[in-house]
């Protein structure tokens, strides 16, 4: 009998997860992070970064639904999109079912990186890199927001968690997301990877729930789990004149007559809830991540 392969998620801390696989499809490092994919039994396809799990052919949809819509329907009705991040292509995927969007900007860093993802996870992106509507800019997205002077309806910032040493964490700081509420218009709703929630890691969680409330009016984090990741994780809406909990998003959803696989009018009538130790730690964590002190583990 033939050994199982397997890949070894050796990124994190502390914690080891093995992965049994039927073949490595890529292996090879970009400018920004040492990219790895691999067809899984578990989970299918399967993108690692940094010997980080990213995303999971079976179970994408989860994260990329609960990332994208909740935004886009809490706003009445979004024109304009710009995506920070996301080379996997699904981002854009979902953004693209409303067909009132005639604008779709994606600025990414990691060129090699898009390359990949075009090439080997096209299950994710179903054509979206070829919408007439979409844009792509290869740059860093904080630049490009300080440098237009374009207003969006949705901004969607779709970046995995920031190493100490890396330029990411500029991304993170009160200053980026002040940059993110002018560049939205009045309606607008900046959308946010609010990392995983595990109670014994949740500081920068709290730390980035409350530097967004240092610059946004309305601000609602928001769980999901993803089997893939094996831990439950979040997001994070903010909105300058919008409050999320007032709304039905629900009967949003049914008005547009989005079909989708993972949310549903019922799901989201309960989306915004968090556990007790989650909002324990918006109490604990207050101190800011800011450009002058950006390092989001200090607690």
């Amino acid at each position: 009998m033939t050994d199982p392969i397997w890949f070894i998620e050796d990124g994190a801390t502390n914690v080891v997860v093995h992965y049994r696989c039927l073949r490595s499809v890529y292996s090879g490092r970009s400018r920004y992070a040492k990219i790895d994919i691999v067809d899984t039994v578990e989970y299918g396809r399967m993108l690692f970064l940094d010997g980080i799990a990213q995303s999971a052919e079976q179970d994408e949809f989860i994260y990329h639904e609960s990332l994208v819509h909740p935004a886009m329907l809490i706003h009445p009705n979004p024109r304009s999109v710009c995506i920070v991040g996301g080379a996997e292509g699904a981002t854009i995927r979902e953004v693209a079912k409303y067909q009132d969007v005639n604008r779709i900007v994606m600025v990414d860093i990691d060129e090699e990186l898009v390359n990949v993802c075009r090439q080997h996870l096209s299950s994710w992106s179903k054509g979206a890199y070829e919408d007439p509507r979409l844009e792509l800019h290869i740059g860093d997205g904080r630049k490009f927001l300080e440098q237009t002077e374009e207003i969006f309806d949705v901004i969607i910032v779709d970046l995995n968690d920031p190493t100490e040493d890396s330029p990411a964490v500029f991304l993170f700081t009160r200053e980026f997301y002040q940059l993110v509420n002018r560049r939205l218009s009045r309606n607008g709703v900046g959308c946010f990877q609010g990392t995983d929630l595990q109670a014994t890691r949740l500081t920068l969680h709290a730390r980035m729930y409350n530097t967004i409330s240092s610059a946004f009016t309305f601000v609602v984090s928001y769980p999901y789990m993803m089997p893939s990741f094996h831990a439950m994780h979040s997001f994070i809406l903010a909105s300058k004149e919008l409050d999320p909990r007032t709304l039905d998003l629900g009967e949003r959803l049914q008005n547009r007559d989005l079909r989708l696989q993972y949310l549903s009018p019922s799901f989201l009538q309960n989306l915004f809830r968090m556990p007790g130790y989650v909002e324990e730690a918006y109490e604990k964590h207050q101190d800011l991540i800011t450009d002058a002190k950006p390092s989001p583990y200090e607690v």
